[in-house]
């Protein structure tokens, strides 16, 4: 075994003794948050000591090997690297930023919680490093069925018709994602990733339409049919589930499986040929869920449903992006997606710090939000600028790129899907944004002192916590840096 196999191994090992750790030591807590803090970072130094060795060595290992060319293994390349201190940043933010939120609000599930993060973790990291298709599959339908669990543990308490219409279709999913992989094996005979991509310019229309639709069949049926429109009971879950479950389970790991498809099995040159005639399909059907996100988005009531609904624009314009840079810009691709994880990363940090301090103060409206939690709420608009394009961040050089190609093509259809993004946002924030300066509770005769004194106290507490704001503001310093480094990230593929 080579070193730098040694390090891949390594890192597929360590989230996962991360989670046994949570399970076996649950009754030392403080065992358990030292552990997790630490396993991380030890995380994040392979991965450091693996960039150093990729290319010198044997990169990839294979588990386990069925036939010539079928196998389940582990492999790194330049995309999956940054993917990986992509994840290492999320994961140790969300542990650092959970722990004490989990303190201060005294959450009874904070346990189950943090071992389905962790799990989930775990799996994310498996599918980044996957060698081939079949890993790819593999990994993801485990991702699936851990899925089932959290959403049959956290949000299928009340009973209804669309109780596990999603699981289902999470299911359905996997299964033309398997026929996809069977097609590409049955064209090509290959399943490893290739650099230039695996399907061969050779495929007829006929046969390059079927295995584009299986695979966007097979990452993005649940979006495509909006069903997430149906969960009136799940609009008001906590951030913090939404961000585990939607974001990170279902959204990093769909997002970042198509580009990988894109650049390795179709591979941008071959994509581009074939997928700017597809793309006069796919556009009308984001249109559609980008209008009624868009819709449900502005009258939507409170933070925790405003949350819900942005996260799904979010992820179908993120796709939307994905779809154009792959066709005309491949050098942006990855700021596309790294524009999104990281907007909705901070929305969902300074959201969490509102709603914990709306939960323990007698102050419950948004008006004068601001005046008591100043850094939150700067942080908070920051965030919301930055999805617009209108913030000096990562977000700006996405939409100037994006703007750029939709001028320079005359995409008629694209260019009314990025303008109900933009509007939408714009109103979007008007209405969350307003409301913060409206007020200043200490004018509000029916508010006490006691009641003044103690929400400033709250306020203080989570406003100039260590942990809960400093997560937030390295985010937002990460998102900045994005428009000076940009160049950096475009070149990753």
């Amino acid at each position: 075994m080579t070193q730098t196999q040694f390090l891949l191994l390594l890192i597929a090992i360590i989230p996962f003794i991360n989670c046994l750790i949570i399970k076996l030591c649950a009754e030392s807590p403080k065992l358990v948050d030292i552990s997790s803090k630490l396993l991380p970072i030890l995380f994040l130094a392979n991965l450091i000591g693996l960039y150093g060795n990729l290319n010198r060595d044997n990169s990839y290992l294979v588990i386990a090997e069925a036939t010539r060319g079928v196998a389940l293994g582990f492999d790194v390349d330049v995309l999956a690297l940054g993917c990986l201190f992509l994840l290492t940043f999320f994961w140790i933010i969300f542990v650092f930023y959970s722990q004490r939120f989990f303190q201060i609000s005294g959450a009874k599930n904070a346990t189950n919680i943090k071992s389905f993060f962790a799990i989930i973790i775990a799996f994310l990291n498996l599918i980044i490093i996957s060698k081939n298709l079949l890993s790819v599959l593999f990994f993801y339908n485990c991702l699936i069925i851990l899925c089932h669990f959290f959403a049959t543990k956290f949000l299928y308490k009340k009973q209804n018709s669309f109780t596990h219409f999603f699981t289902f279709l999470l299911y359905l999913e996997s299964i033309l994602l398997f026929l996809a992989i069977v097609a590409t094996y049955k064209f090509t005979g290959k399943i490893d990733f290739v650099a230039e991509g695996i399907i061969s310019d050779s495929l007829n229309d006929v046969q390059y339409s079927i295995i584009l639709t299986l695979y966007l069949g097979g990452l993005f049926m649940a979006i495509f049919i909006p069903s997430y429109l149906l969960y009136r009971n799940l609009i008001n879950l906590d951030p913090i589930i939404i961000y585990i479950l939607f974001f990170l389970a279902y959204g990093l790991s769909t997002l970042y499986i198509f580009i990988k498809i894109l650049a390795f099995t179709f591979g941008f040159k071959s994509f581009a040929l074939m997928g700017e005639n597809f793309l006069q399909i796919i556009e009308w059907i984001l249109l559609v869920n980008i209008l009624a996100t868009s819709i449900f988005l502005l009258f939507s009531k409170g933070l925790k449903s405003s949350f819900f609904y942005l996260f799904f624009q979010q992820f179908l314009f993120a796709l939307f992006s994905i779809f154009i840079f792959a066709i005309y810009d491949k050098s942006a691709v990855c700021l596309a997606l790294f524009s999104f994880l990281l907007s909705i990363t901070l929305i969902f940090l300074t959201t969490s710090n509102f709603i914990l301090y709306l939960s323990k103060s007698e102050h419950k409206w948004l008006g004068g939000l601001f005046y008591n939690l100043k850094i939150t709420s700067v942080l908070f608009i920051f965030a919301i600028f930055n999805l617009i394009g209108l913030a000096p961040g990562i977000g700006a050089v996405e939409k100037f790129y994006l703007i750029k190609i939709l001028f320079q093509k005359e995409l008629i259809v694209p260019g009314i899907i990025f303008g109900i993004n933009f509007i939408s946002l714009l109103l979007f924030a008007w209405k969350v944004i307003y409301p913060l300066f409206l007020d200043d509770p200490k004018s509000d005769p029916e508010i006490s002192a006691e009641e003044i004194k103690s929400a400033g106290e709250i306020a203080k507490a989570i406003d100039f916590d260590s942990a809960l704001i400093l997560s937030a503001l390295i985010v937002a310093v990460t998102i900045f840096l994005g428009l000076i480094l940009f160049p950096l990230l475009t070149n990753l593929i």
